[in-house]
This record gives structure tokens, C-alpha cells and sequence, in this order.
């Protein structure tokens, strides 16, 4: 179900990156004079893009972070029951320790804003890399989308590790918080976190599991642009044949 859930999610993203990306593009060059660089123009379609794209993946992020960290209530138990757990409490508005009142629901959007500041270098980084692999062409064949997505990819999650060990270690921390808790955590605990754990564990905390990450990330690469070439070429052809119709 978590993989089910990162579906849509990645639809919206695609479909709004490209379409701010156009605009950008369009009316960018009308007010600069000038094209826009296509790596600015990179970033701020993926910047946009990116809220609403975790408004929908969050919750699914939060289940697997909780049972990753076999937190109690979450270890051994299904991705659904899981979700009926955070769910089931927010109808009885029933708090961790037993209290009423508990608005269980927002729990879905925990480390929302770590996620964000994750996923922006990251995938700035990976689709930057992919344009420049691929020439800036517009239509390139699945295979070549495949290739060049499975390098992007995995450069991108290599040098953005220590931002996701850092997420991840914010995301159970405030998971595990009950939600009437007076700990709160703001949002420098998150570079806070992350210069700590420089000082602290120096490389081989910083780059913790980034070799299971690269692994995960060369067939996710290129299963994503793969999927995103063809489907591109696929909507283009279906227009073609339609506007040649009489």
C-alpha cells in the first residue's frame, strides 16, 4: 500500500514540474529578455512541485518510518493495520498515553517540512544530472531515458545520504513524541541534527546505508524515467493521430 499511495503522488509531481517548467520557460524569456537557464528553470519547477507532491506521499512515508523503526504498535504488524492504528485513534480522539482529545491525524504529517528539505536538493540534483545526460532532447527513447535515470538517480541519493539519514532520525523522533507532548522540535533541529551528526559520527555516520541506497536507486532510476519517457511519447503519438484525423 505505500508503494501504491507514492503512485498518484508521483503523477501530480511530474505534471506539475513539467507544467511550471513550460510556463517558467515561456514567460521567462518574454520578461528577462532572455531564455532562462534551464537549471533555474529546474529548480523552481521542482520546488513547486514538491509540496503537493508530499501532501500525498507523507502519510505513507510515516507509516514505513514507524515500522522501520519497529515503534510500538508498528512492529509486525501490515502496512494496513498500520495505518488503521494512526486512524483508529483520531476517531476516538485518543492520545498515546490515554487521554482524550488527540487529533491523530496530523501524526500522517510528521517531518512534512524534513521531507521538503530533503527531496528539494535531491531531486534538483537528479533531474539536472538526467537533462544533462540526455542533451536537453526532448524525445528520447525508454532505453536511454532508463540509463541515464538509473545515473542521475543514484548520484543524486549518493550525495544527499546525510540529508536523509538526518530525515529519518527527525521523522521517528517526532513519530515517537505523543501528540499532547510538551517536546517540541523546530525546524533548525534538522541542520542542528544534521551538524551533530558530522561531529559526532563524522563520514560513516553521514553516509550511513548510502550503499543499499545507490543499489535501490539505479532500478528505480530507470524503471521512473523509463515509465516517464514512454509515457511522454505515448500521449505525444495519441495527439498526432488525433489532430491528423479529418
Amino acid at each position: 500500500m505505500v508503494s501504491y499511495c507514492n503512485i498518484p503522488a508521483g503523477s501530480v509531481f511530474f505534471a506539475v514540474k513539467d507544467a511550471t517548467k513550460s510556463t517558467i520557460q515561456e514567460y521567462g524569456s518574454i520578461i528577462l529578455g532572455s531564455s532562462v537557464p534551464k537549471w533555474l528553470a529546474t529548480t523552481l519547477s521542482v520546488a513547486v512541485a514538491l509540496p503537493p507532491y508530499w501532501i500525498l506521499r507523507n502519510p505513507s512515508e510515516v507509516v514505513k518510518t514507524r515500522q522501520q523503526a519497529n515503534m510500538d504498535g508498528y512492529a509486525n504488524v501490515t502496512t494496513l493495520e498500520a495505518y488503521r492504528n494512526i486512524l483508529s485513534n483520531e476517531r476516538h480522539g485518543i492520545t498515546d498515553d490515554g487521554k482524550t482529545g488527540g487529533n491523530r491525524l496530523t501524526e500522517f504529517y510528521a517531518g512534512y517540512q524534513e521531507n521538503i528539505l530533503y527531496a528539494l536538493p535531491a531531486d534538483v540534483v537528479k533531474f539536472t544530472c538526467y537533462e544533462a545526460l540526455s542533451r536537453g532532447r526532448k524525445n528520447i527513447s525508454p532505453l536511454s531515458g532508463a540509463i541515464n535515470g538509473a545515473v542521475s538517480t543514484a548520484l543524486a541519493q549518493f550525495v544527499t545520504t546525510p540529508l536523509d539519514v538526518v530525515r529519518n532520525r527527525v521523522m521517528t523522533t517526532k513519530t515517537s513524541a505523543a501528540p499532547d507532548s510538551n517536546e517540541t522540535i523546530d525546524s533548525s533541529s534538522y541542520f542542528d541534527s544534521l551538524k551533530t551528526l558530522s561531529n559526532e559520527e563524522g563520514l560513516s555516520g553521514l553516509f550511513a546505508g548510502a550503499s543499499p541506497r545507490v543499489a535501490k536507486a539505479v532500478l528505480s532510476g530507470a524503471i521512473q524515467f523509463a515509465t516517464y519517457e514512454g509515457t511522454k511519447q505515448s500521449i505525444a503519438k495519441f495527439f498526432q493521430e488525433r489532430n491528423a484525423k479529418p
